[in-house]
């Protein structure tokens, strides 16, 4: 299956385009803040599955602002044999505000996903974009996934991160996830304030990056405990 939405986000709260494909499919809902657009990301099929390329593109006109997040996680399952893509590109104009989370991506047993993030920054945004992987479900052993992360601020690169979840020997090294089976991880940015490195723990950790960003980064065994910590890391960042 090939799917492809994308949404339009005007100044004062307002969806000036929408556009959805199963099983990616946005809804708005009840602001919980005035002037903010407050978006939903259903999955209104099953998916993702093998073969399938499935995109969301999410633009913001400048002094927009908007939230997005999902009502449930996705399941991702395979055959062993296909690979699935799930490729986010979202552009925020100047003075954009955006917080996003997607939702949890689990990655069942014999299921590939290659995810893909492309961050395009104007000046003075305000930002968290958030991702969950979970390698397998309880008890399970886990699928392979990929993550890339393109940001750039003005046209300048900012993050080029690539993390390969899919290789056995590369999962099983002390340096990349010691065989943890949960990644958590958000970009962050603040006009207002700067970023503070903050090692919370070998598994935890925040890091600055170029251009007043912040990227944290948290690996666990379970899911809730790796959101948990994420929280607090996001918040020691702009102490």
């Amino acid at each position: 299956m090939i799917a492809r939405t994308s949404a339009v986000v005007e100044p004062g709260g307002v969806l000036g385009e929408l556009i959805c494909q199963p099983p990616l499919t946005i809804r708005r809902v009840r602001p919980e803040v005035a002037g903010r657009c407050e978006l939903r990301l259903v999955g209104s099929a099953a998916g993702p599955l093998p073969g399938d390329e499935l995109s969301l593109s999410l633009r913001l006109r400048p002094g927009a602002r908007a939230a997005l997040r999902a009502t449930a996680a996705s399941l991702a399952q395979g055959d062993g044999i296909g690979t699935c893509a799930l490729t986010s590109q979202v552009a925020l104009a100047d003075g954009a505000y955006l917080a996003a989370d997607p939702g949890a991506l689990i990655v069942c047993r014999g299921a590939r996903v290659d995810v893909r993030l492309e961050l395009a920054l104007g000046t003075d945004v305000t930002l968290e974009w958030r991702e969950l992987i979970v390698l397998g479900r309880t008890g399970e052993p886990p699928g392979a996934a990929t993550l890339r992360w393109d940001v750039t601020r003005l046209g300048h690169p900012v993050l080029r991160q690539f993390v390969d979840l899919a290789d056995p020997e590369w999962t099983a090294w002390a340096g990349l996830t010691d065989r943890r089976r949960v990644l958590a991880c958000a970009l962050l940015a603040n006009p207002s304030a700067a970023p503070r490195a903050v090692v919370a723990s070998p598994t935890a950790v925040a890091q600055r990056l170029a251009g007043g960003l912040a990227l944290v980064t948290v690996l666990s065994d379970d899911a809730s405990a790796a959101i948990q910590e994420l929280d607090e890391l996001c918040a020691q960042v702009w102490r």
